[in-house]
């Protein structure tokens, strides 16, 4: 079910009213009934259901002997058991055609004739998702940061809770369980709030991120023949547009589940607010990085405690690189994803091999002793990083090549720019980027970013006065009404 749809505003609506009906006892029962549904109510989900539910029972049963047992051999055969089942089905269903297709160029190297398979699966949305929530499930019971949980229904719900199995955050049992427990009675409060957010999420969606995709598209769809200043514009922008179509889709799974009395980890924290290229990987999808640290990154620093020098820093900065290939190939199974993953990798590793020069260099810089100047600075630079790496994603997305988008930016110039602003902004217009959009996108994205210099989006509208907070609702369903792109495109990450 779509959360860009009227079907999900009624659903979350309903679901919300019957909650707060239903007896304490029976609260997390009702919400696996409705999260189901909502699952199932995909034509894809429906015919492969069974892999979410066998994702559930072998991570569930592997908890539950994992928490019974201390012999290192058994929990390490179980720990291994759901490894294969949850990888296994993720390698299944989004990377055997990909595996299949680099084994037969191999193959060709040496004189083979290996054809690639394509099986020509569809793989159940919120795949990468599920997957990886049950399996920091198993990995945090292995090591035992938590406790195995007995019921296998309330499991069942922590790993196919409606709000987040599409696009996250990806979830910890000792964040969400406990809240499914400790069922909190209706406060109108905190329903509010999560309404509030989840309207915030529709206008960051639909107002500012698919307005930009019109023009964004139109520009990437033609990158063979588009002029270098259209090109550099879509690309900038598309690093905005990924942000706030990913942001506002967690706006709403957060205010959804907090209409439920339900917290969900933050996923983003005004990630182009970094002023360097960690902190911005510190800020954009956090349960992800985080889930990477802890279950990559930690074990290979452990394995790698021992070294020392020059090679122990090597180690460190590998652990660092290594993580980004697989957040490629987790996005999905093409070499532009992990291209991607490569280039912020090696931006990332170069930033701390050089972080001691570059100090060193800063207190020479006359422009840095300006302390809010340097900020502006140091967030540009961070920003054009991004949208460097973020052009091999916007290529994938939209059926470009990535490397004709780079050659492109340097085309066209002189031709674009013979008919001054009046002439480019022409152009623009021709491929979906007027004037007047180009002034709304302009208000609302500052909009959007002083409320959330100011904090959390449900906090912030609470603290309101009536006077304000209202009109302010108004103002956004407005916005939504008359700028909102109705069934222009589902949110980005709902396909990973």
């Amino acid at each position: 079910m779509p959360f860009n749809s009227i079907l999900f505003v009624g659903f979350l609506a309903g679901v919300t009213a019957l909650y707060y009906l239903v007896p304490r006892l029976a609260k997390p029962y009702f919400l696996l009934v409705a999260s189901y549904a909502f699952y199932l109510y995909q034509p894809e989900n429906a015919r492969l259901v069974a892999l979410l539910i066998s994702a559930t029972l072998v991570t569930w049963a592997a908890g539950l002997a994992l928490g019974r047992t201390k012999k290192l051999w058994v929990r390490r055969a179980f720990l291994l058991l759901s490894l294969l089942v949850c990888l296994g089905i993720l390698f299944f269903y989004k990377y055997f055609g990909f595996a299949s297709g680099i084994a037969a160029a191999i193959a060709g190297w040496f004189g083979g004739t290996a054809r690639p398979v394509s099986l020509d699966l569809v793989a159940p949305l919120g795949l990468s998702y599920f997957t990886f929530q049950s399996l920091g499930y198993v990995i945090d019971v292995y090591l035992h940061q938590t406790e195995p949980e007995k019921n296998p229904l309330k499991y069942a719900l922590f790993v196919s809770f409606f709000p987040c199995i599409f696009t996250g955050p990806i979830e910890r049992k000792g964040h969400l369980m406990p809240q499914f427990d400790a069922a909190r009675p209706f406060d109108y409060s905190r329903t509010a709030g999560g309404a509030a957010r989840v309207l915030w999420g529709y206008v960051k969606k639909m107002v500012i991120a698919d307005n930009l995709a019109v023009f964004v598209a139109a520009v990437y769809k033609t990158a063979d023949s588009c002029a270098g200043p259209y090109l550099v514009a879509a690309s900038l922008l598309f690093s905005y547009q990924l942000y706030l179509d990913f942001s506002g889709c967690c706006d709403i799974a957060i205010g959804g589940a907090r209409m439920l009395g339900i917290d969900l980890l933050e996923n983003f924290n005004r990630p182009f607010a970094a002023c360097t290229y960690t902190e911005l990987w510190n800020r954009w999808h956090i349960s992800l990085t985080s889930w990477f640290r802890d279950y990559i990154f930690t074990p290979l620093s452990f394995y790698n405690r021992g070294a020392a020098g020059v090679w122990g820093k090597l180690q460190g900065w590998f652990n660092v690189f290594i993580i980004f290939p697989i957040s490629g190939l987790w996005h999905g199974a093409s070499w532009g994803y992990v291209i991607w993953g490569v280039l912020n990798g090696l931006f990332l590793v170069f930033g701390k091999a050089t972080a001691r020069l570059r100090r060193r260099l800063a207190k020479r810089n006359p422009l840095y002793r300006v302390k809010w100047l340097k900020k502006v600075i140091q967030r540009c630079i961070v920003y054009l990083l991004f949208t460097i790496c973020i052009v091999f994603f916007a290529s994938e997305l939209y059926g470009a090549s990535a490397f004709a988008v780079y050659g492109g930016m340097f085309r066209g110039w002189g031709a674009a720019l013979a008919g001054g602003l009046p002439g480019l902004a022409e152009g623009f217009a021709k491929l979906g980027l007027n004037e007047a959009t180009a002034a709304m996108l302009a208000i609302a994205g500052l909009f959007v970013a002083l409320v959330e210099w100011r904090g959390p989006v449900s906090e912030w509208f609470r603290r309101q006065w009536f006077i304000v907070r209202w009109p302010v609702y108004y103002a956004l369903c407005l916005l939504l009404l008359f700028f909102g792109a109705f069934g222009q495109s589902a949110f980005i990450y709902q396909q990973y």
